[in-house]
């Protein structure tokens, strides 16, 4: 306490605020409505749309630490009603399109994710104006999405575009 005169005056110091409160980051997150994203896709993903709605696409924010966890549980992930999700988007804000395109091959090449399809998008790579708002990458049961391509004569039209 100091004194002053007659009068006392209490000298507070404030305490350092922890870490995680002591600024607010300057680089937020981009807020994507990827309901909007999804609807807007249906011309060269039809199926996504409804997956999204019906909530079987699952976007999390891409973490190192955390990445194997998810990825790994992905296989197992399944709705209140025993259906199996569709699909994860991890979001990598701040990744460049190399990054995305080695971690993918990285991500392909490793054993216990051989039953996933692993794919990126990024607003970096868009000639066609379907990509991601935000960098993404994407994992997808392999099986599903072969099936899927097979009905709507994606391979087919790959193969004559490739010709």
């Amino acid at each position: 306490m100091v004194t002053s005169g007659a009068k006392q005056v209490k000298c507070l110091r404030l305490a350092k605020k922890p870490k995680h409160m002591a600024k607010e980051r300057a680089d937020h997150p981009k807020e994507v409505d990827w309901l909007n994203y999804y609807k807007g896709i249906q011309s060269v993903c039809p199926w996504s749309y409804r997956s999204y709605i019906m909530g079987g696409i699952i976007t999390i924010p891409y973490n190192s630490i955390t990445f194997s966890s998810y990825a790994s549980a992905f296989s197992q992930c399944k709705s209140r009603d025993e259906v199996s999700t569709d699909c994860f988007v991890y979001v990598c804000e701040g990744k460049s399109p190399t990054w995305l395109e080695a971690k993918v091959k990285q991500l392909q090449s490793v054993d216990k994710y051989k039953e996933s399809e692993w794919l990126y998008s990024t607003p970096d790579d868009d000639d066609e104006g379907n990509a991601t708002p935000v960098p993404v990458i994407i994992q997808q049961r392999k099986a599903q999405l072969t099936q899927l391509r097979e009905q709507v004569g994606y391979y087919e039209t790959t193969e004559s575009e490739s010709n």
